[in-house]
């Protein structure tokens, strides 16, 4: 058990980071320039990072003496932020494959930039094994633990890195592009580079958070949108989903 009010102490997959050899943490670097993008609730716009609060995710949100940490999730292909948003529960092991009008009109799907190189705590599969952690551990847990990966958020954004960097996000592989690429292999078309990396950003130790410094290119405040429909379509026709 990692966080209060975990749903099954005794069988909680989440280890508390207090008894994990942190020091073992690698670093991985983000690099400056366009090809990020995000997805999140259009009434949220112009902001792009999570100031509120609100919600409940995979390492968010969380707070440090009472104050929320402001973080923004972003991938590198626009398929995999509606992977982790939209198309969330579309896959063969929940067996959802409905997604409606009201799912796609209330969200957005923002391209952006950054002015420089991040450096963020690699969490993906290799990483995790130089600690003796599975995925299954932290980053492709139910949501019902969710509150348990938040622990790490918080010990995770409380330390330096190696050689006294200092992180400003985390990067992990997603467990639903995995599952996505399983259902279709066909999908792999629309995951270019590196298909399965996910990151949350630490707002506060950034220089900014307004949007404006991002480099938001394109923004779609409407998935059900004409512009966006095709890659909506395309997603959907490759996970046997249905839009209605």
């Amino acid at each position: 058990m990692t966080a209060p009010g975990c749903p099954g102490p005794a069988t909680c997959p989440v280890p508390s980071p207090s008894t994990v050899h942190l020091r073992q943490l690698r670093t991985v670097g983000l690099e400056a320039g366009p090809g990020y993008h995000t997805s999140s609730q259009a009434r949220y716009w112009p902001g792009l990072f999570n100031t509120s609060g609100r919600g409940d995710s995979r390492f968010s949100p969380f707070t440090i003496s009472g104050k929320v940490i402001p973080t923004v999730y972003g991938a590198c292909s626009q398929t995999v932020a509606l992977l982790e948003t939209v198309f969330h529960d579309v896959h063969a092991s929940v067996g959802s494959r409905l997604i409606t009008h009201m799912d796609l009109v209330g969200r957005n799907l923002v391209d952006f930039g950054l002015s420089e190189r991040l450096v963020l705590y690699d969490l993906t599969d290799d990483a995790l094994g130089r600690l003796d952690l599975q995925r299954d551990q932290l980053v492709s847990t139910t949501a019902a633990h969710y509150p348990c990966t938040r622990e790490w958020a918080e010990a995770l954004h409380a330390r330096k890195g190696p050689g006294g960097s200092r992180p400003v996000g985390l990067l992990w592989n997603s467990r639903v592009a995995e599952l996505a690429k399983g259902d279709s292999p066909l999908l792999a078309d629309l995951l270019p580079g590196r298909p399965e990396e996910v990151f949350m950003l630490f707002g506060d130790k950034l220089t900014t958070i307004d949007p404006g410094d991002y480099s938001t290119e394109q923004r779609y405040d409407a998935l059900a949108s004409t512009a966006a429909l095709p890659l909506i379509t395309a997603i959907a026709e490759q996970l046997g989903a249905t839009l209605a």
